[in-house]
């Protein structure tokens, strides 16, 4: 492979990793789908004209496209820098949740989700690979989150309401398996944060966003906030610490939008101060670095923060030009090794994956 473009600056080669007439993504950066040995990871590719939309998984070290799907596929679970892509697939009047093995592609059934006239969102599926746990939105917009035994089937309601929606479901890295989720007002006025435990309902609330208008059934609220702006809907598991990264509206007086918090905090901690908006955020598996791109800014450059310094730095610039379509967004995220920098972008004149290799250096010297 030859690099489209070498930053000036930074010394960072961009690749375009896709190619073809499809519009194309790395679907999303909060818990990347990308193998644990940084070789491999999933793109996805939309209908476009005559042709159907699909999954493939691309190689890293040869550039080959391997397709899994050939069809419009379904948003993947989350499973971050894992052996195994898992995704739903419709087989007739089931929903099969299915995996691919990242190395050798072969693919089997997991679970067959239970029958039912709600709206299932994607899911996530534990580290240890025991455990499914899926937002599902009924038809009179009441919301709830189904907790799946993999092991054995056995099927728990953690937490369910009337007056908020819950979805971007994602199991933590630290083997605890507790979840993090969005829980959102139904007007999206309020995004709040809170974990949950397989075993056990009811959240643990982040001090994030504020009290929303309507109170939660069988959950409370923290304080009265407001503790930051409102979330975007962008966070992420911070390695294996059991914090969260997250981005918000911007807070003048306290000059960022980018926040980590735990469930055991009253306060929410400012990880940088900055004049610059991010948007997408992703961490990296190690936990120390933090992704995000500044979406206000001209060619929407993609940053680098270091959680212990407070410091941040650009990397490269994506020139992705935002359509209001996903595919448009960049999602970045950093390979299990941090070599790689993965996003999507529309520089090429259509939504394609590229990928930057991280120079020597650059992460030190945050």
């Amino acid at each position: 492979m030859k690099p489209v473009e070498t930053d000036s600056e930074t010394g960072a080669e961009i690749f375009q990793l896709t190619d073809g007439p499809r519009p194309c993504d790395n679907i999303y950066g909060e818990q990347p789908f990308s193998s644990a040995d940084s070789s491999r990871f999933a793109v996805r590719y939309y209908a476009e004209g005559k042709s159907d939309g699909g999954l493939s998984i691309l190689d890293l070290g040869d550039g080959s496209l391997h397709p899994l799907l050939e069809t419009a596929p379904r948003f993947p679970a989350f499973h971050a820098w894992g052996d195994y892509l898992y995704n739903q697939v419709d087989e007739g009047e089931e929903i099969v949740l299915r995996r691919w093995s990242f190395q050798t592609l072969e693919c089997e059934d997991v679970f067959v989700l239970p029958e039912s006239e709600d709206n299932f969102s994607y899911g996530t599926v534990s580290q240890d690979h025991r455990y499914y746990a899926i937002s599902v939105r009924r038809a009179d917009t009441s919301s709830f989150v189904l907790r799946i035994d993999l092991s054995g089937g056995d099927q728990r309601i953690l937490a369910d309401s009337t007056s908020q929606y819950y979805k971007h479901e994602q199991f933590s890295l630290d083997g605890r398996n507790r979840i993090l989720i969005q829980a959102n007002a139904q007007d999206v006025s309020v995004v709040n944060l809170g974990v949950l435990e397989v075993d056990r309902e009811g959240f643990d609330w982040l001090p994030v966003d504020r009290e929303p208008t309507v109170p939660c059934e069988k959950d409370h609220w923290p304080g009265s906030g407001p503790h930051t702006p409102r979330c975007t809907g962008h966070e992420a598991w911070m390695g294996q610490t059991g914090r969260v990264f997250l981005s918000t509206g911007y807070d003048e007086d306290r000059q960022t939008n980018v926040w980590s918090a735990s469930s055991e905090d009253e306060e929410p901690t400012i990880v940088c101060r900055t004049r610059l908006r991010f948007s997408h955020v992703s961490v990296s598996r190690c936990g120390r670095y933090w992704i995000g791109d500044a979406t206000k800014d001209e060619d929407v450059p993609l940053y680098v923060g270091s959680f212990e310094s407070g410091e941040c730095k650009r990397l490269v610039n994506s020139r992705t030009e935002h359509d209001g379509k996903q595919w448009s967004h960049t999602h970045p995220y950093f390979t299990a090794d941090n070599r790689w920098l993965i996003f999507t972008t529309t520089r090429a004149g259509r939504p394609q994956v590229h990928g930057a290799k991280v120079p020597d250096g650059f992460l030190e010297s945050l």
